[in-house]
């Protein structure tokens, strides 16, 4: 026999192996070998039906009438007609559609609720919405025990053409292809089931009964990686399609462990990508992020060389505040408690980097599973190294514990003899308009004022002339915060008053210059907020100080002895102001900065230093001067000013009026003094109404100590008089 010969016939049957004709001879064949056993097998009926069998197996075929060819998916499928057929042959049929159902094989008997050509214009995923049928023809107990398991057709199809849509697209992502991977090495198991029923079929070891028992256990696992496939279509980032898969981990009952296992694989399977990116972060503080996923963007160009090249007056607080962009939509939700130790690792590590320390690095691997928290314990500790290293650079070399307790002696005034000194020093100048006044002349007496100090690091400490009052100050210091655009916060900060008609008094502000990398802890926003305390603070010693040598210097202060009421009038106002700054510095100031002091000591992380820093700046700032209502600054400074004419009204007063218009004149000092006194009490009170605790409680702390200086009856009655 000729092999060439051989092969082309075998070919050509194979090539004619659709075609109808040859298909309805193969199936006439096939049908009579099986109607010739079933007919041994299976015991007679009654005489007629026995008759007809025989009659059909003597005839040989059946009639051409019982078969239907119809054209599914371009292959033609031969249907033939139930309603003649055994309960063995039905089930065989059953099984053999099924497994090819569940294979995504279109099948005879087992069929959409819509048309058969639609399937193939249809998206993934609709096909997993679609609901199959069995052929009404079938046992009814076979389509009951075969219902329960015709999803999986629908789940099989969703998954599958993901996987496949997924690896023919070039654009796809690293995670949905991780994802489509993940989902193949977890269906292989589902390939293997196939194989097996399809082997045992052929070898009548199988029933529907147990194909149902053994496919039965796939549909809640199909189920959920079609819902997985399903959701990571569409337009979503990788750490959405992350957020989600955990989120379906977790929606798994405890109960079905095979379930949860396998998800939790593909979890982690297909999160390593996204873990490598944060490993190298926080481990190394390099950021590889070639496709944009990862929740952390470096706003350098990427020609950039490394930070240490950065240019010293470049770095500073602003430059780390806005190095770095953060990315909430690339935040998969299971790292989201651990976002800050993730960010702030790698932002210290480069931080380091600048300030050329070197350190050993970590090397520890780092992956995601949902049902182990290690990954929790890798990224804290990444975080506690360059926190605590960063800490101990800024505490041991740069003294940073001291620079803290040079911002309470001199914005708070607690300096010995330094408040009075300087303004002993400048007393003469600060009477005059602050545009007359030279800064570098400030500067000069500052340093002399500082001259016997034993502080290592006076020369940090500069004057400075502000262009506003300290209640504008404190208003454009809230809009900035409240400021939603850029053009909003510039242009609330950029425009000075036109005429500038403060004092050298309400001018004067202390700015304590921190070099890099003390100025990453103490930045200028933050030394504004409490220069604005130091402002009012600084206000109300001067108008004490012109009090206090008004009473202990007989030779100008002459005009006041002469009625006990002035005398009694000049004592309030110097305890009135004595109590507000008490106030401020004893019950405001003083315990907080008792606490950072502890708290810097004990200090295991830069953060702790910051944050605790922070937050008593931002307490003193609120609680002292009650900014949430701006008019307390203001009467503040209109109490103040009060005094101050109350002095120079003594100073010019000598030898010039008579006792009787001097009583009058006082009499009326001491009614403005009441009335103003008065407002800010109920002010005061006002606010001691609010919701917030430690507000509240300070208001009541300023009454108590206003309150002695007032009769609150008597004060009503000339208040509603006046009113």
């Amino acid at each position: 026999m000729n092999p060439d010969n051989s092969v082309s016939d075998f070919a050509n049957k194979v090539r004619f192996h659709l075609s109808r004709d040859e298909l309805e001879r193969q199936m006439r064949i096939i049908h009579d070998r099986e109607e010739s056993v079933d007919g041994k097998n299976r015991p007679s009926g009654s005489g007629n039906s026995g008759l007809n069998r025989s009659t059909s197996s003597s005839n040989g075929l059946p009639r051409q009438e019982s078969w239907i060819f119809e054209s599914v998916g371009g292959y033609f499928l031969a249907n033939e007609d139930l309603s003649r057929m055994g309960v063995p042959r039905q089930e065989q049929l059953l099984m053999r559609d099924l497994i090819y159902s569940f294979s995504g094989v279109p099948s005879a008997y087992v069929k959409p609720d819509i048309q058969i050509d639609q399937i193939s214009e249809m998206s993934a995923l609709d096909i997993a919405k679609v609901r199959f049928r069995l052929d009404e023809a079938f046992n009814g107990a076979f389509r009951a025990l075969a219902n329960e398991i015709l999803p999986l057709i629908g789940y099989y199809i969703s998954i599958q053409s993901y996987i496949e849509e997924t690896n023919m697209s070039p654009n796809c992502g690293r995670t949905r292809l991780a994802l489509a991977s993940a989902l193949g090495d977890q269906m292989q198991d589902y390939y293997d089931l196939q194989s097996k029923l399809e082997t045992d079929l052929q070898e009548k070891k199988l029933n529907l009964k147990d194909l149902v028992r053994q496919v039965r256990p796939w549909l809640p696992i199909l189920k959920s990686f079609s819902s997985m496939s399903y959701s990571a279509r569409g337009n979503l980032t990788s750490a959405q399609v992350l957020t989600l898969l955990d989120q379906s981990y977790r929606d798994q009952k405890d109960t079905d462990v095979d379930l949860k296992e396998r998800v939790a694989k593909v979890l982690s399977s297909v999160s390593r990508t996204y873990m490598k990116i944060v490993q190298l972060w926080i481990q190394k503080g390099v950021l590889f992020d070639t496709q944009h996923e990862f929740f952390v963007e470096d706003t350098e160009p990427s020609t950039t060389m490394s930070s240490t090249l950065l240019a010293p007056e470049k770095c500073c607080h602003a430059y780390w505040a806005e190095r770095y962009n953060l990315l909430p939509e690339r935040l998969p939700g299971f790292l989201l408690p651990l976002a800050d130790d993730v960010f702030l690792a790698g932002k210290y590590l480069n931080i380091l980097r600048q300030c050329n320390v070197s350190m050993k690095l970590l090397q520890l691997p780092l992956a995601y599973s949902p049902s182990d928290l290690g990954h929790e314990e890798i990224i804290k500790t990444c975080y506690e190294l360059p926190a605590q290293k960063l800490l101990k650079v800024l505490v041991e070399g740069h003294n940073l514990p001291l620079h803290i307790r040079n911002l309470k002696s001199y914005f708070l005034l607690q300096e010995e003899g330094f408040s009075e000194t300087l303004l002993n020093k400048c007393q003469e100048l600060l009477k005059y308009n602050v545009d007359r006044l030279i800064p570098e002349k400030l500067q000069s007496l500052l340093t002399e004022t500082l001259q016997k100090s034993n502080d290592f690091f006076k020369d940090m400490l500069r004057c400075q002339l502000k262009d506003c009052d300290v209640a504008t100050q404190l208003d454009r210091h809230h809009k900035a915060q409240r400021a939603v655009e850029q053009e909003k916060e510039s242009s609330s900060e950029g425009d000075p008053p036109e005429v500038l008609n403060l004092y050298g008094y309400e001018a004067l502000a202390l700015r304590y210059e921190a070099k890099w990398p003390l100025s990453f802890v103490l930045y200028p926003e933050l030394l504004d907020e409490l220069q604005m305390l130091q402002r009012v603070l600084l206000f109300l010693h001067y108008v004490k100080h012109h009090l206090t040598v008004l009473w202990q210097t007989p030779s100008e202060g002459t005009g006041l002895k002469i009625t006990y009421r002035s005398g009694k009038l000049r004592h309030r106002m110097l305890m009135c102001m004595i109590s507000l700054e008490q106030h401020i510095i004893q019950d405001i100031a003083e315990p907080r900065w008792q606490s950072l002091t502890l708290t810097v000591d004990k200090a295991k992380s830069i953060d702790e230093v910051v944050n605790k820093l922070e937050t008593t700046v931002e307490e003193c700032l609120r609680l002292g001067l009650l900014p949430s209502a701006n008019t307390f600054v203001k009467s503040l400074y209109t109490l103040g000013h009060l005094c101050l004419n109350f002095c120079d009204f003594v100073e010019s007063s000598i030898g010039e009026r008579s006792t009787k218009k001097l009583e009058q004149d006082m009499g009326q000092y001491e009614k403005e003094f009441k009335s103003f006194l008065v407002s800010i009490l109920e002010l005061v009170s006002q606010l001691a109404k609010t919701n917030y605790f430690g507000e509240r409680d300070s208001c009541k702390q300023l009454l108590k100590r206003l309150g002695e200086f007032i009769d609150f009856s008597d004060v009503d009655k000339d208040h509603d008089s006046s009113t």
